[in-house]
């Protein structure tokens, strides 16, 4: 079974480091907390990234990288470890509490990336849950250590640097990890390049000058692309003088790195070097339109930044990188941002940190609307990768702009709400509500996100005087969007009460505004929420009318994400009708559309309206299996059956039993309470386990060759003897082998050829 994992494809070649991985591997086998130290530029991330894919045999239950370079507040950081590790909050209790029962009996390794901005918040976090989760390791990039008892640090090294004898033999030469990297990345420019001896003596020097640091020597390979080495001595030779006006091969580490940012900022064109500290004010990455937006004025026009761009890109100054909605992201490393961002002028800040602000402000007040769309899952992505950007701007309008920022946390709320992010959400909301500037309209918004955020928490009084202050400043406007769902909102609250009558009649005043307003999802919401009053009272024939139309109402709109609860909604309305092959067919879509989603709260609760209508046809396991299933899901979100549902659940489980043995009952139970939300949902639709491939072999004869070999336990070296092939042949078909099979460890390789291709 493969581990689940977020670990990043690599995208480029890993050079070296065979003994360093050798030892981690060695130090996460014995310890639970290992922190790699160094700094910028050492290549710490893609270190840890390396080790983590080698040994995610060993937590079957997940690695989980979570970058916390764009998390800039501390009180954020429970939100992205929850966030990264799929673990969803409880509205009635503490995040940390949430995710430390989530992880108690878990066999997991985290991996906190870039915590030198948040060491104190970040070692009270790894200290609480290592106290509490018996099975958890966790690994930490750091600048700094976190100071915690049992905690290994282990500072990266350097590549190993050639020795001087080295420089005029090539073959000599290229047993330095620092020249393989060198040259590896410098044909990414110049595919043609060899080493020989008249370029040995240069590129040794460049490596033994740059000390062998991953970052430092990637700046100077990519300009292979316009200066020949001789060239790139010279100009890292002036660079190191000028910066120290001593010892080049004493100099501390980091001032080497500065030297190499430093000297490539210096070779950067006026335009190249201005639109690189623009670019600084970006978190967590950027997509073109951002930056033509915020990065073009008066002296840069918004039709010169790709191109300006592209030579960033080409200069391993920026990162060009496929976004989660399909976009190219562009991001910097570290220590090149905050590099750039020093370059920036006070005054220009100013002006671009709002350029940066509006900009963000326009994006969501679009994916608001656009998150009710046919292209709601790119927009939801799309915002997933935007949300340091987000938070930044936040953060900046708050105290700089806040009517801006009061926009801003107004049209975040739909995202908040299908991301389940509710602590964050009214955390800024209530920031932002602080202030007593902006119109009617936009308080009013907020407001509503407000209320919304607080009835999902389960704070129904607070939910309700938030909607009801929505409600009267959007009166004063006539009808909106925003006064529709603020009765609705209201009208929820009431019937949590148990007032039907109110709510039915605020069901109708929604209606109403919505029939005004001629939009089919407003439409369709408000005929849902009429469907749901009919339904509660016996009135099924109309219940389902309403929520066909209802459910029309969501096609026509293309929002996917609310058509599940509706037709789990419709589902329960034609199995009391007895139409029990049009309610399994509603609970199936409603099931597929959840799983898409990561619904689990929508999830379990079609699960259980399945368990209900099992037993109605006579199948009493599955109705207990999934009702098993069901309850341990909302053990895993920390969410709850709400009264309506909850008692016919246990009507259908109570019934199912009484027609089982205690014994037979009691296993059924187990096998649910044993799935997981993907083997919860196969066994819900009745489909199998994925079938195995086929026997056939994407392998090519010399591939198979070289599988078996690592299954034998045999290095790539040994292979290489063994094959009489050159080692860089044998670490190629290695590498081909990982991407054709789709697999990341020898040991992945190793138990797909023993199943496959038996015994050499």
């Amino acid at each position: 079974m493969t581990t689940p994992n977020n670990l990043p494809a690599e995208v480029s070649s890993f050079v070296g480091r065979e003994q360093p991985l050798a030892d981690l591997r060695k130090l996460l086998h014995k310890s639970r907390l290992v922190t790699l130290t160094g700094p910028g530029g050492a290549g710490k991330t893609r270190l840890a990234q390396r080790v983590a894919a080698e040994v995610l045999d060993r937590y079957p239950d997940g690695v989980w990288l979570v970058e916390l370079a764009a998390v800039t507040d501390a009180r954020l950081l429970e939100q992205t470890v929850a966030s990264v590790c799929g673990i969803r909050e409880h509205r009635r209790r503490p995040l940390l509490e949430v995710i430390t029962k989530a992880m108690a009996t878990r066999h997991v390794l985290l991996i906190l990336d870039g915590c030198e901005h948040l060491v104190d918040p970040s070692a009270d976090l790894v200290s609480r849950l290592q106290r509490a989760c018996s099975r958890l390791s966790v690994m930490i990039t750091s600048r700094e250590p976190l100071g915690l008892s049992g905690e290994v640090i282990w500072r990266v090294p350097s590549l190993t640097v050639p020795a001087t004898a080295a420089g005029q033999r090539p073959e000599l030469l290229l047993q330095s990890e620092a020249v393989r990297l060198f040259i590896e990345r410098a044909r990414l420019s110049r595919p043609a390049l060899e080493l020989d001896a008249y370029s040995s003596p240069a590129v040794a020097q460049i490596c033994i000058r740059l000390e062998g640091i991953p970052l430092a020597i990637e700046l100077a390979a990519g300009l292979a692309r316009v200066l020949t080495f001789e060239d790139i001595l010279a100009r890292l030779h002036d660079r190191f003088r000028l910066l120290t006006g001593g010892s080049r091969t004493a100099l501390p580490r980091h001032q080497t790195l500065r030297a190499a940012v430093d000297w490539s900022f210096g070779l950067l064109s006026l335009d190249e070097r201005e639109l690189l500290v623009r670019l600084s004010v970006f978190a967590g990455g950027f997509d073109l339109a951002a930056a033509e937006a915020i990065a073009a004025d008066d002296s840069l026009e918004p039709g010169e930044v790709l191109l300006l761009l592209s030579r960033l890109v080409d200069k391993s100054l920026v990162v060009a990188e496929e976004g989660g909605s399909q976009r190219t992201r562009y991001r910097m490393l570290d220590t090149i941002r905050e590099y750039a961002l020093e370059k920036l002028q006070p005054g220009a800040e100013a002006a671009i940190r709002r350029r940066h602000c509006l900009y963000f402000v326009d994006l969501c007040q679009r994916a608001h609307a656009e998150l009710r769309s046919h292209d709601q899952v790119n927009w939801l992505k799309r915002l997933d990768d935007e949300q340091g950007n987000i938070r930044l701007a936040l953060e900046w309008s708050i105290a700089e702009a806040p009517v801006e920022a009061l926009r801003l946390a107004g049209a975040m709320d739909r995202y908040w709400y299908m991301r389940g992010h509710i602590a964050e959400a009214l955390d800024w909301l209530d920031r932002a509500l602080a202030s007593s500037e902006g119109d009617a309209a936009v308080r009013a918004a907020a407001y509503l996100a407000r209320a919304h955020m607080r009835w999902m928490q389960g704070d129904y009084e607070a939910a309700n005087a938030d909607a009801q202050t929505s409600a009267k400043l959007c009166r004063e406007l006539g009808p909106s969007q925003t006064l529709f769902i603020a009765v609705t909102l209201l009208a929820i609250v009431r019937a949590s009460k148990g007032d039907w009558v109110a709510a039915g009649q605020m069901h109708d005043e929604a209606f109403q505004i919505a029939w005004q307003l001629q939009e089919a999802w407003f439409v369709g919401s408000a005929l849902n929420n009429l469907g749901l009053i009919a339904m509660e009272r016996g009135d099924h024939e109309v219940a389902r009318g309403r929520l066909d139309q209802a459910l029309a109402g969501f096609r026509l709109a293309g929002d996917r994400f609310i058509s599940a609860p509706t037709l789990d909604s419709l589902a329960r309305v034609n199995q009391k009708l007895g139409d029990h092959g049009a309610a399994r067919a509603n609970f199936l879509e409603a099931l597929t559309i959840s799983t898409e989603f990561a619904d689990a709260f929508n999830v379990a609760l079609v699960l259980d309206g399945l368990a209900q209508l099992e037993v109605e046809v006579g199948k009493p396991e599955r109705t207990i299996q999934l009702s098993s299933a069901a309850e341990t899901l909302r053990k895993t979100v920390g969410t709850e059956l709400t009264p309506e549902w909850k008692r016919p659940a246990d009507v259908a489980l109570t019934a199912a039993r009484s027609k089982l043995s205690s014994d037979a009952a009691d296993a059924a139970w187990r096998r649910g309470a044993g799935m997981n939300l993907e083997a919860a949902v196969r066994f819900a639709m009745g489909t199998s386990e994925r079938p195995a491939k086929e026997n056939g072999s994407p392998l090519t004869a010399r591939e198979r060759q070289v599988a078996l070999l690592i299954a034998e336990g045999l290095t790539n070296g040994e292979i290489a003897g063994r094959l009489k092939m050159a080692g860089r042949t044998a670490d190629a078909h290695v590498e081909h082998i990982r991407n054709k099979l789709g697999l990341r460890t020898r040991s992945q390789i190793a138990v797909w050829a023993h199943e496959r291709l038996g015994t050499a």
